[in-house]
């Protein structure tokens, strides 16, 4: 096993020599005039497109899902839309950042994020997998939601209201009451603000 990853490790290291040596121009074949030189056309890059797509606006992106997504009309003191994106057309994401207003003392978020998701689709579309400590569910205006992080803290909430799948993540924990307190006030409006 050694013996072959030596020969390996060599006949790359002669590759990359040729190929360095070649690329300072040390070949002493001079080009043929009698011969014409053809221009190989290189090949197209092929690849997987984007499954995500940035907005400038939430209602640019629920037009582009076709949907009438349920939002967060509470946050806590100092959020803002930070950005707004679709994950394959089936995904709504909205990131939220604090950002410091005059009375910083109001909110020690430090610019950390909320990032709330929203969809038709079933299934856990957080996209965050780790295993918390405590995973906890509760009724919130009638809507069983599961909570995930400590005993009082929550990192991540997930529930399913009105077709729609929702999913909020806090980057810096909020309490189960703040978290209850977002979750009762995410409805869907006529239209919505960036």
């Amino acid at each position: 096993m050694v013996k072959k990853f030596v020969l390996m490790a060599i006949a790359c290291a002669c590759v990359g020599s040729y190929t360095v040596a070649g690329a300072q121009g040390t070949f002493d074949v001079k080009p043929d005039p009698a011969k014409p030189v053809v221009a190989e056309q290189a090949a197209p890059m092929v690849g997987m497109p984007s499954p995500i797509h940035e907005f400038a606006t939430i209602n640019e992106a629920a037009k582009y899902m076709n949907i009438m997504p349920h939002l967060p009309k509470v946050l806590p003191v100092g959020y803002n839309v930070e950005s707004v994106s679709t994950i394959n057309k089936d995904v709504l994401q909205v990131v939220y950042v604090y950002q410091a207003g005059e009375d910083a003392t109001r909110n020690q978020a430090a610019g950390k994020r909320i990032i709330y998701r929203v969809g038709t689709t079933k299934g856990d579309i957080s996209g965050n997998y780790k295993d918390y400590r405590v995973t906890a569910t509760e009724k919130v205006n009638g809507t069983k939601v599961t909570f995930k992080g400590g005993e009082k803290m929550v990192y991540l909430a997930g529930w399913t209201k009105d077709g729609q799948n929702h999913a909020m993540y806090f980057e810096r924990p909020v309490n189960r009451d703040m978290a209850k307190a977002i979750i009762a006030n995410t409805v869907a409006p006529k239209s919505h603000m960036k």
